[in-house]
């Protein structure tokens, strides 16, 4: 499982965007997906940059339940990990780190950080699923049986 973690780390570092799925506050009992860019902070946790306007921010508000999935590429064959854990907005000297690791991921992302209805939101991971290749997949977080 080690080398599942490693890689799942590996991708997420290499990306950039990916698909955040969050509970629909609209249609309750669906996910709601949509593409999100991401960076990840010191302890590479995701972080995003999400207007108060936008439908994943107003899900994530009524239930902070999320995932976050990455692929390296557009084919089945592709590797990609999903992140699952719990999402929170931060504020203060939380916040201005956290914004300070986007912007550096996301420099265009500037020109709208400082709106009054975009907030900083990190994902803590509880575990994560990824597929390495062809035979190689599991929960990265979870010890064999």
């Amino acid at each position: 499982m080690d080398d599942l973690a490693s890689r799942g780390k590996d991708l997420l570092k290499a990306g950039a965007s990916g698909a955040l799925s969050t509970h629909s506050a609209e249609k309750p009992g669906y996910p709601f997906a949509s593409l999100a860019l991401y960076a990840l902070d010191d302890a590479g946790r995701p972080l995003f940059l999400l207007s108060g306007l936008a439908v994943h921010a107003r899900n994530l508000a009524a239930d902070p339940r999320a995932s976050l999935m990455v692929a390296e590429g557009d084919s089945q064959a592709s590797a990609r990990v999903t992140v699952l854990g719990r999402a929170e907005k931060l504020s203060g000297a939380q916040a201005d780190a956290a914004r300070a690791s986007y912007l550096a991921r996301h420099p265009e992302a500037k020109a709208w950080a400082s709106f009054g209805d975009f907030a900083l939101w990190r994902l803590e991971p509880e575990d994560a699923y990824v597929v390495a290749g062809f035979g190689s997949a599991g929960w990265a977080g979870r010890k064999a049986p």
